[in-house]
């Protein structure tokens, strides 16, 4: 049995955790990344309730489903080289079967999944502006209006909002760990309360939250891959707990 640490093959941060976690004593952790998934042997069956899946790296270790505790999992998306073979006209239709053939391998890890996948995102949803706010919104978090002009892709207003996807550039002032809130402000209880209610909302376990000047309202940007490392190791033991201690039921 083993824990499985997923993420870009650029990630620090993951890396990083993948260390932590087996230092912290969940051993073994696997560290895989998109680019370890080039080049493996995929075996991946689904029967009426249950999928299982086999992938044989092209470095000789072995991820069986049904051998993995628990993960962390931050993959963004599938390497455009597992389609590098193909003819230029079939590589976008080959990626998205690839990238419906990950997501199934991730929905058929045990639980734990921190986080798990979504239609929207391999590694939880990577909502619109708007969409966040809604959900910012419902979870007790005043967030800063969504304004867009027709002439422009960008969210407008005195507080614009990050622009949104895993590879936008983003600082978060909260990042929520399953129930384990970590802030770099002073936050009162209604605001940790309603962090802990917006990843529960969202089905996003790891959740960064950026709020405007740094201060604690009104948000400004919310991601599913935050920067875990500025939490130390407070913040391995909260991946440690969300992992082990929801496999035991805590």
């Amino acid at each position: 049995m083993s824990w499985l640490v997923l993420a870009s093959e650029f990630d620090e941060a993951g890396r990083w955790v993948a260390e932590g976690l087996a230092g912290a004593g969940l051993e073994p952790v696997c560290f895989v990344t998109d680019a370890d998934l080039v080049g493996a042997v995929w075996s991946h069956r689904i029967g009426n309730d249950s999928a299982a899946t086999r992938i044989d790296l092209a470095d000789g270790r072995t991820i069986d489903s049904a051998d993995v505790c628990g993960t962390v999992n931050r993959l963004t998306h599938v390497p455009p080289d597992l389609a590098g073979s193909l003819v230029v006209e079939d590589r976008q239709y080959a990626l998205q079967e690839l990238s419906a053939l990950v997501m199934s391998w991730l929905a058929s890890l045990s639980t734990p999944t921190l986080n798990p996948p979504d239609t929207c995102g391999l590694s939880g949803a990577w909502r619109s502006p708007a969409e966040w706010a809604l959900l910012a919104g419902e979870a007790g978090l005043e967030a800063t209006p969504v304004v867009f002009d027709s002439a422009s892709e960008q969210a407008l207003g005195p507080y614009p909002w990050y622009a949104w996807g895993p590879h936008a550039p983003f600082v978060e002032d909260v990042v929520v760990v399953g129930t384990v809130v970590f802030a770099g402000v002073e936050l009162a209880r209604p605001v940790v309360d309603a962090c802990r209610r917006l990843a529960a909302l969202s089905a996003t376990p790891l959740l960064g939250v950026a709020f405007a000047d740094g201060g604690t309202s009104p948000v400004i940007g919310i991601t599913p891959l935050p920067d875990l490392r500025a939490g130390g190791e407070a913040m391995i033991a909260a991946l440690a707990e969300a992992l082990a201690g929801e496999r035991g039921g805590g």
